[in-house]
């Protein structure tokens, strides 16, 4: 039991060591934007170039997470006019376009050649479109990944983040949905089954669309959007 208990501890320092050391993706973003184009023509390729010479499994979800962020266009017309599309990894790859499922189908299929164990999660999102009101359907999907021994949540399809600024819309890469804490996670996705929350004490979909929560959900972003107003988000 003892060494059990010691095994786990080394593994969850590991990961908050390998966390902290990509706490600043400039280099990662760096060769993410270096990868050669003959390099992403299929899945397996390309989840071979992001994995080269990796130090750690976190690195090589955080060139994962980057480069989707970096080259896959949300599709913006399919979404606003409902649209059917193919989300699967290879057309994704493909058309360098999709909307969540595409972007959460095409990061486990490359974290699947990378031998990283990845899960595609469907629930409910409160993202560009919520109105502050409950939704009668799922309208998301994200991803889990297994990391040295424990599960943890990544949203690939919000890593391009964007704000309002006096010169207009300004792109950024946002990092907050990278292996992002779970108590944190829920305030804006609730998986469908309710596993893949991660958290000790689950909640229910009612407390989800509380008032409550949705205060904390608004205290959270506006915290967000003046530390990338500073400078200070990673």
């Amino acid at each position: 039991m003892k060494t059990k208990t010691i095994i786990v501890l080394i593994f969850l320092l590991i990961s908050i060591c390998n966390y902290s050391q990509i706490k600043n993706f400039k280099e990662i973003e760096k060769y993410v934007k270096e990868v050669p184009e003959s390099e992403t023509l299929d899945v397996k390729t390309l989840a071979l170039y992001l994995k080269k010479n990796a130090k750690t499994k976190t690195e090589i979800l955080a060139r994962i997470y980057i480069w989707i962020a970096e080259n896959i266009e949300y599709d913006w017309d399919a979404y606003q006019n409902n649209k059917q599309i193919d989300v699967s990894a290879i057309a994704t790859l493909e058309s360098r376009k999709s909307v969540c499922s595409g972007y959460a189908n095409l990061f486990k299929a490359i974290c699947d050649n990378a031998r990283i164990k990845c899960a595609v999660i469907v629930g409910y999102a409160k993202g560009y479109s919520y109105k502050e009101e409950r939704l009668k359907e799922t309208n998301h999907a994200w991803n889990a990944v297994k990391l040295y021994e424990k599960w943890e949540l990544i949203d690939v399809t919000w890593a391009r983040g964007a704000i309002l600024a006096n010169e207009g819309e300004v792109e950024f890469l946002n990092t907050r949905y990278f292996l992002d804490d779970p108590n944190d996670f829920i305030l804006e996705h609730l998986p469908q089954d309710e596993v893949w929350q991660l958290l000790d004490n689950e909640i229910s979909i009612d407390t989800f669309f509380s008032e409550e929560m949705e205060i904390k959900r608004l205290m959270r972003n506006s915290e967000s959007i003046e530390g990338i107003e500073e400078g200070t988000d990673n």
